[in-house]
């Protein structure tokens, strides 16, 4: 059964064996009715019924799943042999208490015929159970891997939080302390930004989030940097969305700013700069981040936390897959990435 908004929904194999059996019932007792009367008609229909339900649910729960899909394929072929011809016989001793010459057949049916349409029937019944059984276990198996996948981008959404660059947050918390050192008006304020970064990051990237809300948050990762500089940092940015209400997957853009600000020696060097644009439409985002290249990055390589971009690349390819547009160019002094992500 599959949960949906606090009720339960049946799964695709229970829809579909209740409209089976259901339209079986119908067929079984719309033949029996045009030659026999009313209390025989449905007396047949419920032992031939009877019949299809054993071998249906032999093939379905037992035979399928414990040999066919464990390559036993010889005890599968033998099993079902058996019983069909069980079932076949059963079928033709119970047909012997009814009289089922049709009014609109002209000749009577022979034994061998009557055996023939018999085991046909049961073959059939065997053979949907079998089919039923495989695209059951094949629509679970997607179910699985899709939970499995789900599983794994939550796991690796996780893994960005706790990368977010133990550097920065020091020194965001080193800075403040400095500023509550020489009493400076700006500490409280500061201090409110770095406790909205953290919730942001611990607690409201469980779900999707609005641009708006994702731009803030960077806005918010500028002000904290800029702490450590007098001067102002020359990050320039370019914001033009016609929808800032919706939503994207949270964490897609600090990364890009961080990793931007960690390789272009913004701060440090004063020729150093960051150009970033944000734009959408009604259907993409479109990120721009243009940097300067430092031969020494703010955090140094062997510095732990930040998130580099290959862990982005693979988490834009598992929640966007061929539905993104990630492009990247480089040269000696600048640095150039280019993102393309649908809206949700």
């Amino acid at each position: 059964m599959q949960e949906k908004k606090g009720y339960t929904l049946p799964s695709f194999g229970v829809v579909v064996q209740i409209a089976f059996w259901v339209l079986v019932f119908g067929f079984i007792f719309s033949l029996s009715v045009m030659v026999l009367d009313w209390p025989d008609a449905f007396y047949r229909t419920l032992l031939t019924l009877i019949c299809h339900l054993v071998n249906f649910y032999f093939f379905y729960r037992f035979l399928i799943p414990r040999y066919f899909e464990k390559g036993k394929y010889l005890h599968s072929l033998a099993s079902g042999i058996v019983i069909l011809v069980f079932i076949t016989l059963l079928r033709m001793k119970l047909e012997r208490f009814f009289v089922i010459d049709a009014p609109a057949i002209s000749v009577r049916i022979g034994t061998e015929a009557r055996i023939g349409f018999v085991l046909f029937s049961e073959v059939t019944i065997a053979a949907f159970a079998s089919l039923l059984r495989l695209a059951v276990n094949s629509d679970n198996m997607k179910i699985r891997l899709k939970d499995m996948e789900k599983s794994q981008l939550e796991t690796e959404l996780r893994f960005l939080k706790s990368q977010m660059s133990p550097h920065f947050l020091f020194n965001s918390i080193n800075n403040i302390y400095s500023l509550v050192l020489i009493k400076s008006n700006t500490a409280p304020q500061a201090l409110m930004k770095l406790s909205a970064l953290l919730r942001y990051l611990l607690y409201e990237c469980d779900h999707r989030v609005s641009i708006a809300r994702e731009v803030e948050a960077l806005k918010t990762y500028q002000d904290l940097y800029q702490l450590k500089f007098q001067d102002p940092i020359r990050l320039n940015w370019d914001i033009r969305i016609s929808h800032p209400e919706r939503q994207i997957e949270p964490l897609l853009l600090v990364p890009l700013l961080e990793n931007a600000i960690k390789h272009s020696g913004i701060g440090d060097d004063p020729e150093a700069e960051i150009n970033m644009s944000i734009s959408s439409d009604d259907n993409m985002l479109k990120v721009k981040t243009d940097n300067t290249r430092s031969s020494f990055p703010v955090s140094g390589d062997d510095e732990p936390g930040g998130i580099g971009l290959a862990n982005i690349q693979k988490r834009l390819e598992r929640i966007f897959p061929k539905t993104h547009q990630l492009k990247i160019s480089q040269s000696e002094n600048r640095f150039i990435l280019y993102l393309e992500v649908p809206l949700l």
